[in-house]
């Protein structure tokens, strides 16, 4: 021991002032340890019975240390470092400690460590620190497993031990050794506080007194990592009780690790693991430090009859790599025969360009496998996966059966007919924010002899579609016809073209994560009834229209319905709609001008006729007015002879008729007899000569 150590430090390797330590006689013996430096009670030992010490100072020297002062001591109560090893392979001594003991690895190897004189009663005042190191490195990683053959490290209790098989590893913690104990250190800082001091050690486990294999104090202790310590010590007072063997012996195993939570399915070195549990997650190997290259790793996710399963992701990032998928993901679900044969059907297969959305196990499934596989050359950070338990679905598409609807779960089954030719399908909501946790589906089947033509109208949904990726990790649309799926999300409509089925239906899905989304506006799909044409005879029905370019027979009630609807680069059912328009506009306009001039001539007509009729009417009004004035004159004068009071002519005196006239008053008085309905005289040429004037 070195009660005093002061020699000039000149770096971490000791150039210049060192102590050398040489377990041997000659300078080419092992080298027990070289040191320089301010040290405080630095204590070595020897593995056989000479020791060289080698000073070394430089001269001028460097500064003025103290120098150093050593207690040594010849004694055969040190620990037997030969039997402690016991011939392991790979376990080996740590130089210059009493019985400090490394063990390591050679790829799933196992090992076995014991207490300094084992089985016999171990020495006084020892403290032995196995150091457990399993492989680490980028394609190995390793756990070490612990488990105690035998054990009896007696001591007086401060606390109780429980002999009872059943007790758990909590009551690991009440346990206090005071004479003799076995400390296991797994976390970090614990083993860092171990290897760095004895007297400040601290313990994941203390363990002491007497008990079997079968008991759960005996293990397995598994590690967090690649490295356990372990360390077995005494103090001057030991204890016994009667019984033999005494100390411990205990099996070292190092199996490779995966770093994945979960039941094992296979051998150590095979990565397969179950899940039965309703929730949990599981990760790539190493998961988030870089999976390992060519590694193989099978999840089973296994529910109960009844039950469906959730799968989402919560980090997902493969090798990069656009050209092919050389480190991939696949998510098969598994059914079961009438045999009791599994029948695997895949669901999904992702490489590094595509981070998976929400997944539900197939309808009828309650059993999912994923399967991960990384190549030769390149890694990445992995996955995590979260998985969920639930009840299962009545039907695997929700129908209007109001007994079988689950609110759970929307969308609807939607069959074409004549009267039913093309419809939209949009997100719940659409226009408000979708919610988290949404399960939706939707399946159109068209008629016999018909396909189903999808077309985008809107998308707004959460995760990016660009630079040949897709992330749709917390919100997807699926569409699925026959066995291609499609998936879908982000904003960007130049991702998806319009889609006609390959059979006379297509299935359209929607999922969003189970814990949080930012809900977007949504998502609008037109889909059309339609069937390949080659020619105008083929589509020439009257309720037809045959589109020029796509060649798609659609209803001709399609026609400009401010919808396209004859698929890629065909929109000819939406054009010439202006014409159509103006068209229609001037049959209208020209069929009202048409019905207003009937409308005026008929009015024309009958103003006319009726303006005739009044005006006879009228006539006939005044002729009967006049009648009745004549008629009233008539009755109310008679006939007077004509009495004028003009000159005779004088007695004898010759009348010529030719010179006969009517008189003044005879004038006058046909004037009058004119108003009153009476005739007037007429001047005749009397017949034979003479002449006569009549009144009538």
């Amino acid at each position: 021991m070195f009660r005093d150590f002061d020699i000039y430090f000149g770096g971490e390797h000791c150039p210049y002032d060192s102590v050398t330590i040489y377990d041997g006689d000659s300078t080419s013996a092992p080298i027990i340890k070289k040191v320089c430096g301010l040290q405080q009670r630095m204590e070595q030992f020897s593995v056989g019975r000479q020791v060289l010490i080698h000073f070394n100072a430089t001269d001028p020297p460097k500064a003025d240390p103290r120098g150093y002062v050593i207690e040594y001591e010849f004694s055969s109560r040190f620990v037997d470092v030969d039997t402690l090893l016991g011939g392991e392979r790979g376990v080996t001594h740590m130089r210059g400690t009493e019985c400090n003991v490394r063990v390591e690895s050679n790829r799933e190897t196992t090992h076995f460590i014991h207490s300094p004189k084992y089985p016999d009663l171990y020495p006084a005042n020892t403290t032995c620190t196995y150091i457990l190191d399993g492989l680490q490195g980028d394609q190995n990683l390793e756990k070490v497993i612990l488990t105690f053959e035998q054990f009896a490290v007696i001591s007086e209790l401060s606390g109780h031990v429980s002999t009872d098989s059943t007790m758990y590893d909590n009551e690991l913690d009440f346990i206090t050794c005071p004479n003799a104990y076995v400390g296991i250190a797994i976390s970090d800082g614990n083993m860092k506080a171990t290897l760095s001091s004895t007297d400040e050690s601290n313990f994941d486990h203390t363990l002491c007194e007497r008990f079997d294999s079968a008991q759960s104090l005996a293990g397995p202790y598994v590690s967090s990592g690649p490295r356990m310590v372990l360390q077995f010590g005494t103090t001057e007072k030991l204890s016994v009780d009667g019984k033999h063997p005494l100390g411990f012996k205990a099996r070292i195993e190092f199996k490779t690790d995966f770093g994945i939570p979960g039941e094992p399915a296979a051998d150590s070195n095979v990565c397969a693991f179950r899940f039965r549990s309703k929730t949990g997650f599981f990760n790539s190997p190493r998961y988030p430090a870089n999976y390992p290259l060519d590694t193989n790793c099978t999840y089973d996710i296994i529910g109960k009859e009844g039950q469906m399963i959730l799968i989402h992701f919560e980090q997902f990032a493969l090798e990069p790599d656009d050209k092919s998928c050389k480190d991939f993901l696949e998510i098969h679900d598994i059914f079961m025969d009438e045999t009791g044969q599994e029948e695997t059907r895949l669901q999904a297969r992702y490489c590094s360009n595509a981070v998976p959305g929400p997944r539900f196990s197939a309808f009828g499934s309650h059993h999912m496998r994923v399967i991960f596989s990384s190549n030769s050359a390149g890694t990445g950070n992995g996955f995590k996966l979260l998985y969920e338990m639930r009840a299962a679905l009545k039907e695997e598409i929700p129908s209007e059966d109001g007994a079988l609807r689950d609110p759970r779960h929307c969308g609807n089954q939607t069959f074409a007919s004549d009267d039913l030719t093309w419809g939209f399908i949009t997100s719940p909501g659409i226009g408000a924010n979708y919610k988290k946790d949404t399960l939706c589906d939707w399946l159109i089947t068209a008629r016999p002899g018909y396909q189903i033509l999808l077309t985008l109208v809107m998308l707004d949904v959460e995760g990016s579609m660009k630079d040949g990726t897709i992330n749709c990790q917390k919100a997807v649309i699926r569409v699925t016809r026959e066995n291609e799926e499609l998936e879908l999300c982000g904003q960007d409509f130049a991702f998806f073209k319009p889609m006609l089925s390959t059979n006379g239906s297509l299935k359209l899905s929607f999922l969003t994560a189970p814990d949080k989304v930012n809900g977007l506006s949504g998502f609008n799909f037109s889909w059309t009834e339609t069937r390949l044409a080659q020619d105008q005879s083929e589509c020439s029905a009257d309720n037809e229209y045959l589109c020029t370019y796509s060649k798609l027979c659609i209803s001709s009630s399609l026609r400009c319905n401010g919808q396209e609807n004859c698929g890629q680069g065909d929109d000819t059912d939406e054009t010439h709609c202006d014409k159509k328009q103006g068209d229609s506009n001037w049959i209208i306009t020209s069929a009202f001008i048409f019905s207003g001039c009937i409308f005026a001539f008929i009015i024309f007509v009958f103003c006319y006729l009726f303006k005739k009729k009044l005006e006879k009417k009228q006539r006939r009004k005044r002729r009967k007015n006049r009648a009745a004035v004549m008629s009233t004159a008539s009755r109310g004068r008679g006939r007077q002879p004509y009495r004028g009071s003009g000159h005779k002519p004088a007695a004898g005196a010759s009348q010529n008729p030719e010179t006969i006239i009517l008189a003044d008053d005879a004038v006058s008085r046909f004037v009058h007899h004119d108003a009153t309905g009476i005739v007037p005289p007429m001047q005749l040429r009397s017949i034979g000569g003479g002449s006569q004037t009549f009144f009538g």
